[in-house]
This record gives structure tokens, C-alpha cells and sequence, in this order.
């Protein structure tokens, strides 16, 4: 199991607030099965640049790290990366692509809240076709009440990766539509996206149980091969 969207870096963003809390993520974490952990903390390019915003997740990692060292079979193995925050010319930014998922060319994008213009498409084509990377739109489930046409036609972009978190597949009135996606093999890839041990603890486990329920096990044969891509190349 391999969770690709999660906040559990201390101090970094509105996730984890501190060490003990991280660990205490990532032994729940294990516990339910994931073996592999990307950390996700959020940037925003409007409030830092990413070289200083490297400096600081580079620098939590290296502490994380230095504290699993004590029990190192309690925790998955993690690899450090970002969510994104659209901004208007990312797609042209220079740098963004050091904000990668470990050493591979994705990139974990998250949508603009506001209604989405045709601008956005514009910026996530440039990503992938000027800047060679590999968008992973964030949350798909949160944008469902956008332009329908938008949407349609972000989900069938040619080299465009659509993520889902598990809590889309756990809210019994709203997983109709990502259970249709990821069917239909638009959802490529699930995470917890994790902030805490309260209200957004991980639950990678949960949701994974009712997409076998409902769709089969090949289903999560599938995002586990398309998970172990991103995996080969972010190492």
C-alpha cells in the first residue's frame, strides 16, 4: 500500500504540529498496511519561494527520519515531495519542477478553490508539455462542483494523473462518482491526505476495504502498479 498525499511533516504546514504527532501518523499508518509514504506538505508560492521552502521540508524530513531510527519496522518508508497550490503561470514558473515527488518528474498540483477558467487547463498543459512533467491533480472529488466541462475535460487529458483521497470512498452519499471514476481508470491514484490523529487521521485502510467491496480487487491491483511507478522513479 502506498500513500501519495499526506501532511504528516511536523510543523511545516496545517498538518502534523509536532514530532510525536508525525510518529504517531506514520504507526497508524503502518498499521493499516501502507508500506510507503510520499510527505506532501502544502506550498504556496505567494507566501515563499521553493528554495526556501525546500530548505524547510528538507530540514523536517532529515529530523523525521533521524527519529524513526528507533524503531524503523513501525514506519513507512517515506519519500519527501509537495502539494502544489495553483497560481496563475505556474506552468511557466521557473524551478517549480524541484517540487517534485522524490527524485521522479510528478507533480502533485493542487486545483484553485475559485472557479476554474480555461487559464487553469492552460497552465496544467504547459506543466506537462514545456516543463516535461507529470501532473497529479490533488483531490478530484473536492472540484466535482465545478464547470462540468472543465472537469470532463481535465479527467481525459492525455498525460494528465488524477488522485482521490480515501475520504471521497467513505462518505456513503458522495463515493458514487469516484467509484465511477476510478472504474473507469480516471482515478489513478488514492491518498490519505492526512493532517492529524483527530478528524483527518489516516485511512488509507477504510477506503481501500469499501473500493474492493464495491469494485473488486483488481481495482486496487491497479492503483497499487500505477502507485509503484511513481515509486520506481521517485527513488
Amino acid at each position: 500500500m502506498i500513500d501519495i498525499h499526506s501532511h504528516v511533516l511536523p510543523g511545516i504546514d496545517d498538518g502534523s504540529r509536532n514530532l510525536q504527532m508525525s510518529l504517531a501518523m506514520l504507526r497508524e499508518s503502518k498499521e493499516q498496511g501502507v508500506d510507503l509514504m510520499f510527505l506532501t506538505p502544502h506550498f504556496y508560492a505567494d507566501s515563499t519561494d521553493p528554495g526556501k521552502f525546500l530548505e524547510r521540508r528538507d530540514a523536517a524530513v532529515k529530523n523525521l527520519k533521524e527519529a524513526m531510527k528507533d524503531n524503523p519496522d513501525s514506519y513507512p518508508y517515506i519519500l519527501p515531495g509537495a502539494e502544489v497550490h495553483y497560481f496563475r503561470g505556474v506552468g511557466r514558473s521557473e524551478g517549480i519542477s524541484r517540487l517534485c515527488m522524490g527524485r521522479s518528474g510528478y507533480i502533485l498540483l493542487e486545483p484553485p478553490f475559485r472557479t476554474w477558467t480555461a487559464a487553469f487547463l492552460e497552465d496544467v498543459r504547459q506543466l506537462r508539455d514545456e516543463q516535461d512533467l507529470k501532473v497529479i491533480i490533488a483531490h478530484i472529488e473536492r472540484y466535482f462542483d465545478q464547470d462540468r466541462d472543465l472537469v470532463d475535460e481535465l479527467l481525459d487529458e492525455p498525460g494528465v494523473y488524477i488522485q482521490s483521497n480515501a475520504e471521497a470512498f467513505l462518505d456513503f452519499f458522495g463515493r458514487r462518482r469516484p467509484l465511477k471514476l476510478l472504474k473507469e481508470g480516471k482515478i489513478r491514484f488514492l491518498g490519505s491526505d492526512c493532517h492529524n490523529m483527530g478528524q483527518r487521521s489516516p485511512n488509507l485502510a477504510a477506503a481501500r476495504e469499501v473500493i474492493g467491496k464495491k469494485l473488486g480487487t483488481e481495482v486496487l491491483l491497479q492503483i497499487d502498479r500505477n502507485s509503484l511507478e511513481l515509486v520506481e522513479e521517485a527513488r
